[in-house]
């Protein structure tokens, strides 16, 4: 008995060391809780810089002076303003790809589309468009146009606007004389020089004609229908959206800052960073900006009506087509 018992104690006592033994290998296959494997350290995100297409407008000037106070910094997004002397040299380079955004109305958004370069309205912008007689014409209504010359860009934001203008008076576009001057500088030395009769332009150079003595017929501010539009590329609102909402930041922080402060502060270098001409100060009327903010869907519709009715462009174009509203959101 006594033989037996010592036995069964010995294949006790294998069959615990067996236990333990097994237990401790399986501890060892598992990683302590404490120190969790090492992750390889990932590569540092290369900002993206935003190129945006201004030109020599009041309408550029929120982002001129978002630039010069530091907002874009503010917001984190690296923007470099690219200036333009013409909506030629600017439209060129956004064909070249030279440029994510443009300071630019929605004619030319849809010509761009039309084109192949898909380009989104993110919001309208402010400056005011004056159809103006010459100082010795003779003309003081809308109505005393008729016949007479009119200096204008054709299939432009500027004879868009004179048509509004002339039907809004109650004179056909057809009972008047378009005559093409795509320069502004030389559109606004013809109607100085009565080589026209009336002319439509835009600020700075609408307040020196007043200056030396044109009359106001109409402006897209008492009407209410300026086809203006700050737009991006539909591939740089997909790819870098942080970035285009960080831009609007930004501009809204630079209207409240127009808004609020006095000219006297800022004039100067505005009026020499736009390049504007010589004497511009005393009659240059800035306009009351606004936060940035979608188009109105009539206006886009009416242009795109307006395009297709002069045969401009072929494609059928709807609000959605070419405006975002993600952005602004």
């Amino acid at each position: 008995m006594e033989g037996a018992g010592k036995e069964k104690m010995k294949r006790f006592l294998v069959a615990l060391l067996i236990l333990v033994m097994g237990l401790g290998v399986m501890g060892c296959g598992q990683p302590k809780a404490s120190q969790p494997p090492k992750e390889a350290p990932k590569p540092a995100a290369v900002q993206r810089t935003i190129t945006i297409g201004v030109m020599p407008d009041v309408e550029s000037i929120p982002f001129i002076i978002a630039q010069k106070n530091g907002y874009f910094a503010k917001e984190g997004v690296k923007v470099k303003l690219e200036p333009f002397k013409s909506a030629k040299d600017r439209d060129s380079a956004l064909q070249g790809g030279q440029l994510d955004g443009m300071i630019s109305d929605v004619l030319a958004v849809v010509f761009a589309n039309e084109g192949g370069i898909k380009m989104r309205i993110v919001s309208r912008n402010d400056g005011n468009i004056e159809l103006m007689a010459g100082k010795n014409s003779g003309i003081k209504s809308i109505k005393d146009l008729k016949g007479r010359t009119i200096g204008m860009s054709t299939n432009t934001i500027m004879e868009y606007t004179a048509d509004q203008m002339l039907i809004a008076g109650g004179v056909k576009p057809e009972a008047v004389k378009k005559v093409a001057i795509p320069p502004l500088p030389t559109r606004f030395e013809m109607l100085q020089g009565g080589r026209v009769d009336a002319a439509i332009l835009p600020e700075p150079l609408a307040g020196l004609a007043v200056k030396d003595g044109a009359t106001v017929l109409n402006s897209s501010d008492a009407m209410a229908n300026k086809p203006g539009a700050i737009a991006f590329r539909a591939e740089s609102i997909a790819q870098n959206p942080a970035e285009v909402k960080a831009v609007f930041r930004a501009y809204n922080d630079a209207v409240a800052y127009l808004n609020q402060e006095p000219a006297e502060k800022y004039i100067d270098y505005v009026i020499k960073s736009q390049g504007f001409p010589e004497g511009v100060k005393d009659s240059l009327k800035l306009p009351v900006y606004q936060p940035a903010a979608a188009p109105d869907a009539k206006i886009v519709n009416n242009v795109v009506g307006w395009l297709k009715a002069k045969a401009l462009i072929k494609g059928d174009y709807q609000y959605k087509d070419l405006v975002d509203e993600t952005i602004l959101r």
